[in-house]
């Protein structure tokens, strides 16, 4: 959830973080901050009154001109609820942290991203679109100055009987003024030990601005348990 004016190299900067609650949500924030972009989820919605939930870390680096670092830790935690057949709803709580990566960060800063929305099923099992809406808050870092619209397309292909393929691409747009939109990919496996209700979740995927000379990546792991009949 963070984002900077100019993205040069996807990085939040100054005074100003604004797409993202997966962009840079960090308005105010003197660290650099960038914002959550993974996904770690399915097409599979979980039908009426059962539950998921995902625990994750992810580990952000950042890439530009040919050179690349690590420069955050993510923890959160992801839910969604079966409303229906057709349709879940979906939080998202993420703490983001820069650890101590040499005088360019400040390893004090730190903040705390929000989002929840509907996922809707079109193509059962394979391919539903989530619609989040969220804020990030913390240390100079205001939730009226941080909301943001990520809409994402998520494509699930079985590779076997408990593996699938997740595709998602996520766009990520401000709702104020002052950010660029930014875009997200991501690829990741499901992979559902003896077919029961865990799930395990690596994943990989690219945050960048067209504009931008260069892009934000992350490597991730969640685990996924789904309560209820």
């Amino acid at each position: 959830m963070i984002r900077e004016d100019t993205m040069n190299n996807t990085r939040m900067k100054g005074r100003s973080w604004g797409p993202v609650l997966a962009t840079i949500l960090m308005i105010g924030m003197p660290a650099c901050l960038v914002p959550p972009f993974s996904s770690l989820q399915d097409a599979r919605l979980l039908g009426k009154g059962r539950v998921e939930l995902t625990p994750f870390y992810s580990s952000i680096g950042s890439s530009s001109d040919g050179d690349s670092s690590h420069v955050q830790n993510d923890y959160g935690v992801q839910g969604f609820w079966g409303v229906a057949g057709w349709l879940d709803v979906g939080f998202r709580y993420e703490y983001l942290y820069h650890p101590d990566s040499g005088s360019e960060y400040d390893a004090s800063e730190s903040a705390h991203t929000i989002a929840a929305g509907p996922k809707f099923s079109l193509i059962k099992n394979y391919f539903a679109v989530c619609l989040p809406v969220g804020f990030a808050f913390g240390k100079n870092v205001f939730p009226s100055d941080t909301w943001e619209f990520m809409p994402t397309a998520v494509f699930t292909l079985p590779l076997a009987k408990v593996v699938d393929l997740n595709l998602s691409a996520k766009t990520l747009i401000p709702l104020h003024k002052g950010s660029d939109t930014l875009y997200a990919v991501n690829v990741g496996l499901g992979i559902r030990p003896g077919g029961g209700s865990l799930n395990l979740r690596p994943e990989a995927g690219v945050l960048f601005n067209p504009g931008g000379g260069g892009f934000n990546y992350h490597l991730s792991l969640g685990l996924s348990c789904r309560f209820g009949k």
